[in-house]
């Protein structure tokens, strides 16, 4: 395996055949995969008609995240689901924005990156690390609007 140590955050490497995967240099020297952890499901929607947060999150020791919206069913006039994953400052107890989804409208998964050096692409990927404490946010939209989905994550 060849690694490039150059332009990465602390404590990760790249892999040279495929930069754009990160590896954590662990503290015994290996090189794993680093802490993520799988949420499993964040939200569960049946139906919803009206927006919801997630509970706070705590992240451990991961650098990024990403978060997997499932949509298997939207109806009503003009429904949107737009996912919103927001950081908490511990000072002021305020939550702000990360990264915002596109309003979606269909069946589908759509899948949201955040972590340091991605390449960001508007409602899909950001250039950010995974602050200490964060939710995900659901907002509903349309006319009678019945969305259900599930949306989980993984912390890299």
């Amino acid at each position: 395996m060849n690694l490039i140590m150059e332009d990465c955050p602390p404590g990760l490497i790249r892999d040279a055949l495929t930069p754009s995967n990160y590896l954590k240099i662990n503290s015994d020297g290996s090189i794993g995969t680093g802490s993520g952890t799988d949420t499993g499901a964040l939200l569960t929607l049946t139906a919803a008609s009206a927006s919801v947060n997630s509970a706070d999150q705590t992240n451990q020791a991961s650098k990024g995240i990403k978060v997997v919206v499932d949509i298997t069913a939207i109806t009503g006039t003009s429904p949107t689901l737009t996912v919103t994953l927001e950081g908490k400052d511990l000072a002021s107890g305020a939550y702000y924005t990360i990264l915002a989804s596109a309003a979606l409208t269909a069946v589908g998964v759509t899948v949201l990156t955040v972590f340091p050096g991605a390449t960001a692409v508007a409602n899909v990927a950001a250039n950010d690390f995974l602050p200490k404490t964060w939710r995900v946010q659901a907002t509903i939209g349309g006319t009678t609007p019945a969305v259900t989905a599930t949306i989980g994550a993984s912390t890299i």
